[in-house]
């Protein structure tokens, strides 16, 4: 906070034995008796709208103009001799008392506490936010540290309220967005779905000698849609779970190996569409995982490799790292640049324009969510053009016994 008086360091000096300092002084303003008076003419400071406080390089109060009495409600013979420290909350004054000793060891005009919330203390007990600058003096020979504290708590309430607002208006935004991509990724397989529907029935009024040829392929087809919309779904279901803190594990003794072999089993023909095979590279770990979201996981992991591997092969590895265990799904695609690798784990994010390629940009934040919930991490290893490994790393138990949670969310429930 700046404020209209600049005082800089100025050398305020007077003569010698006109004022009592340290407890001498400081004993005659706490019995009652007015403080001696000061040869430094501190008028100027009543025109000031800010509380202006002096204190001595011991912390005592010297001076106080109407602006500090109004604010800290203290009556100025009151409160000069008394340490600074009255004015400030009880959690503070430990820590001030430090500052203070290093603001005397180097003293310079500058705010008080900068970044960080201030508050004041009234006489009766009651806080408020405060501003606070700081500028060093010189009272009759002795060094004194002047501060000119300023109520904010209005000020921070409107800060406070404007924040919201620009979240609120970022939420919309964002749910704007969510809402034209999860449209669009929705009508593509409704559409799909349409047009198998229409074959069929066209095929139903030819001969009948080559309907069940016919069937079979739209068939599979009409499948492959449905189940690509139940994934939407799910995930929408999931993501409004997890917002809500809702992550439920059901943990169970089982070979994680285990489950990435039963999952590669079913995505297997979805990773092959896109030109890419899927490298197996797993070793026996053992341990306890809900297994149903680490199926999850590597559904979502291997996904994104399919989508984003051009074609090339996916490895999938799975080990034990002593009391953890490591899942690494590593392709050989497009990579992701390093300014985006860090919010390709948040909500409907994803590091290439989504005109290009489809999804809500759920997968990776959810992923995210289940191995936090595990009690682990997730991390990515990237380069443009040199492809990209994620690393899974969580306890092979649980991190604290408890009692066992429900069931987990099934995706689609």
């Amino acid at each position: 906070m700046r404020h209209g008086l600049n005082l800089g360091r100025p050398r305020m000096t007077c003569p010698q034995g006109r004022r009592p300092h340290g407890p001498a002084r400081q004993g005659a303003s706490r019995r009652g008796r007015p403080a001696p008076s000061s040869s430094v003419d501190f008028s100027l400071l009543e025109s000031v709208p800010d509380a202006m406080v002096v204190a001595d390089e011991s912390g005592l109060v010297v001076h106080v103009n109407a602006g500090a009495e109004r604010l800290f409600g203290w009556p100025r013979g009151e409160l000069v001799g008394q340490p600074v420290e009255v004015l400030l909350p009880g959690r503070f004054r430990t820590m001030h008392q430090v500052h203070r000793s290093g603001y005397h060891a180097a003293p310079r005009t500058r705010p008080m506490g900068l970044g960080l919330d201030l508050s004041g203390l009234r006489r009766d007990g009651g806080e408020f936010a405060a501003e606070i600058s700081l500028a060093p003096l010189v009272v009759d020979g002795q060094p004194c540290v002047m501060a000119a504290v300023r109520d904010v708590t209005e000020r921070k309430r409107i800060e406070e309220r404007a924040r919201l607002w620009r979240k609120a208006k970022d939420e919309v935004r964002e749910r704007d967005e969510f809402l034209s991509i999860a449209s669009h990724e929705l009508r593509t397989p409704v559409a799909a779905l349409q047009l198998q529907l229409q074959i069929l029935q066209r095929a139903s009024h030819r001969s009948l000698e080559h309907l069940p040829r016919a069937l079979d392929t739209k068939l599979e087809a009409i499948e492959r849609q449905t189940r690509r919309i139940g994934v939407l779904v799910g995930e929408l279901l999931d993501v409004s779970r997890m917002r809500l803190g809702r992550l439920e594990l059901a943990r169970e003794p089982v070979d994680l190996s285990e489950i990435a072999r039963d999952t590669v089993a079913h995505v297997r023909d979805e990773v092959e569409r896109s030109g890419s095979r899927i490298v197996l590279d797993l070793a026996p770990t053992p341990g306890e995982f809900d297994r149903s979201r680490m199926e999850q996981v590597i559904t979502n992991l291997l996904a994104n490799a399919a989508k984003f591997g051009q074609g090339k092969p996916v490895t999938l590895h799975v080990a034990p790292d002593e009391g953890r265990a490591r899942l690494r799904v590593v392709d050989r695609g497009i990579g992701i640049p390093p300014e985006d690798q860090a919010r390709v784990f948040d909500r409907f994010e994803r590091a290439v324009p989504s005109q290009h390629f489809g999804g809500l940009g759920l997968g990776l934040y959810i992923a995210r969510q289940i191995v936090e919930a595990h009690g682990g991490e997730i991390r990515v290893e990237s380069a443009p053009s040199a492809g990209t490994t994620f690393t899974v790393l969580v306890p092979r138990a649980p991190p604290s016994e408890g009692v066992r949670p429900p069931e987990p969310l099934r995706r689609g429930a």
